[in-house]
């Protein structure tokens, strides 16, 4: 009795129920990172479109997939609440966020559908909110490692589907064979692996100790670019390449930084004079005409549609809804079911009017400057936040990602801009955390 009463004691010990507490702790952050880790891999759009979209209707939503979002979003208002301080902290230092989300909700009352406006705007209010907890709940390096290893994983199951089902992981009608992955199409894969290759190199850079599984994982997404056959996607893989050497030669060689802003001038100035002065060479050099595969038609059909309201928008995602509504004289003149306006900048504005699109603009100027600041007062972080930044914008120019709902380019745009305008402390290897206007510390 004696014995078993002191093992009843023990047990109840406050050095057992701490023991138990810690362990129930570590499960909970455990479930809590493979319960983002799956949101992170739904908000990419990979494997559910492809299985659920009418290869034959694009634009056209899946009822089972517009559904499999509900329990998504319920799930992000619960791990919200734990992190609801520094949540609203980081909507309170990001107004500018925060007025384009609920710009676009607004154009309900003048939109050509307000029931469609009002789905998709909620829609776009817990795409955002997912942004804003992974800026809340992570730090610089927590972020990128989750990002980089969501990627990860998409990358492998798009390799796996490509060799093991290619009748998936393959163009089966327009460009035949070329790799599409877990995306519907090549190009969406291959600007995703284009951004799986950076968040690699970025979250190498900020843990070397891993670089025996980010290096081949970041070799194998370079390789998924090739074999996707997107120009827009190899141009922003070498962008990657090329911005994070020249990032690593900046932050190590403080005497080579004078010449090599000198280089980065004279390259874009020199390409920007060959593209505008030998615009069919260097088409040619990349294998693309100056349509770019049929994009600036697009654009100039939609011009007309973008005068008739130019500074409200037909309302937030309604303009490729109806077949019969604005976007059928687009199809009708170019002969084809165009599903999205292939550029985030124009789908903005047909979606929100040219206040939206000034609205963007200005907060992603702002973005643009504080990244750029981080060169001199932030720490490993600044490789995702300046490359990362940049190429949301080179993304942008032949993607439609810009306030878009359920889409991660979206999602990760946010949690990267919201930690910079909280001003959130560098990630530093070794080093103590510090405060962001300190004096910028010794290069690294």
């Amino acid at each position: 009795m004696n014995s078993g009463s002191l093992t009843y004691n023990a047990s109840f010990s406050p050095a057992a129920i701490e023991a138990r507490n810690q362990a129930a702790m570590r499960l909970f952050k455990f479930l809590e990172n493979v319960v983002v880790l799956l949101l992170i891999l739904q908000f990419s759009g990979a494997l559910i479109a492809l299985v659920l979209t009418d290869p034959n209707d694009l634009a056209s939503e899946s009822p089972l997939a517009r559904k499999l979002w509900y329990p998504g979003y319920i799930v992000v208002l619960l791990l919200c609440l734990k992190q609801l301080p520094t949540l609203v902290r980081m909507a309170i230092f990001n107004p500018l966020i925060v007025i384009c989300v609920l710009w676009c909700g607004i154009s309900y009352f003048w939109s050509i559908e307000p029931s469609v406006t009002m789905r998709r705007s909620v829609a776009l209010l817990m795409t955002t909110t997912f942004g804003l907890f992974l800026a809340a709940r992570y730090d610089w390096n927590g972020l990128v490692q989750r990002l980089a290893l969501a990627y990860a994983i998409l990358a492998l199951l798009s390799l796996f589907l490509a060799l093991g089902m290619p009748e998936l992981g393959r163009m089966q009608e327009i460009h035949y064979g070329a790799w599409r992955g877990a995306w519907l199409e090549k190009n969406s894969f291959g600007l995703g692996m284009a951004k799986a290759l950076l968040l690699m190199m970025c979250a190498f850079a900020m843990m070397p100790k891993r670089g025996w599984f980010w290096i081949p994982i970041g070799v194998l997404c370079f390789a998924l670019v090739l074999l996707s056959t997107s120009k827009a996607a190899l141009l922003s893989a070498i962008f990657a390449l090329i911005g994070f050497f020249a990032i690593r030669i900046f932050r190590r060689f403080p005497v080579l930084r004078i010449p090599l802003m000198y280089g980065i001038v004279i390259s874009i100035s020199t390409f920007t004079f060959l593209l505008i002065f030998q615009t069919d060479a260097m088409f040619e050099l990349i294998g693309k005409e100056r349509t770019l595969t049929g994009r600036t038609d697009i654009w100039n059909s939609l011009v007309l549609a973008i005068k008739e309201h130019p500074w409200l928008g037909y309302g937030y995602g309604t303009f490729w809804g109806d077949p019969t509504g604005p976007s059928y004289w687009v199809r009708f003149s170019l002969e084809w079911g165009v599903p999205t306006a292939h550029n985030g900048w124009v789908e903005t504005w047909l979606s929100a009017g040219a206040i939206a699109v000034i609205l963007f603009g200005f907060l992603y100027v702002c973005s643009l400057f504080l990244a750029l600041d981080r060169l001199y007062r932030g720490g490993v972080e600044n490789y995702w936040v300046v490359l990362g930044t940049i190429q949301f914008f080179m993304i942008s120019m032949s993607e439609s990602t810009i306030l878009q709902q359920n889409d991660l380019s979206w999602v990760i745009f946010v949690a990267t801009v919201a930690k910079l305008f909280a001003f959130e402390p560098g990630y530093w290897r070794d080093k103590p955390i510090r405060p962001y206007f300190q004096p910028p510390a010794p290069n690294v």
